[in-house]
């Protein structure tokens, strides 16, 4: 009986070291993957950062997120916020985590006379992304609302502290980003 009593101690030990173990290791592996991440050093390719966690939920981002495809020091993407129509097309340079280049938007129902040489202002309650030097491209009548494109020839967009998600999860940038100035 004592034989079997030390064979469960010993079993039990085993047992409570790999929970623990494997805590650890599980630990390692969230550090590793929240680690500060200069985004100007990243490989070329498509990636989403977000100012908040992965939600592990059907949602393709928490907080506002920058969906975007990098080929050297070059970006195109846009910021916005996930399932809402909120969004900023971004193109530009990356240095570190900051991208300075231009923005283009989508404005309902402004003024002309509120976007001609407009000062430099926080896009979003983040305050993360700065326009300046707003021009309307193209004003479309949809069902009696004005929708105005707005070119913004100066944008900067800061990204530090933001979270690398494992994937692009959010509507691929080519969808939402049309360049073509018409």
């Amino acid at each position: 009986m004592r034989h079997f009593f030390q064979i469960g101690v010993v079993c039990l030990t085993l047992f409570v070291g790999s929970l623990v173990s494997g805590k650890f290791i599980f630990a390692q592996d969230f550090l590793l993957t929240n680690k500060p991440i200069n985004i100007a050093s990243l490989v070329n390719g498509n990636y989403q950062f977000c100012s908040q966690t992965d939600p592990q939920d059907w949602r393709d981002g928490a907080g506002v997120c920058f969906n975007f495809t990098k080929n050297g020091h070059q970006v195109n993407g846009y910021y916005g916020y996930p399932h809402s129509e909120q969004f900023i097309c971004i193109r530009g340079i990356v240095e570190g985590n900051r991208i300075t280049g231009e923005g283009l938007g989508i404005v309902w129902d402004i003024q002309p006379e509120n976007t001609q040489n407009s000062a430099e202002f926080k896009w979003d309650s983040e305050e993360r992304l700065t326009l300046s030097q707003a021009n309307i491209l193209n004003t479309v009548n949809v069902d009696e609302d004005n929708a105005n494109w707005i070119w913004y020839r100066k944008a900067s967009l800061n990204l530090e502290g933001f979270y690398q998600y494992n994937r692009p999860r959010m509507t691929p940038v080519f969808k939402l980003c049309q360049w073509s100035y018409k």
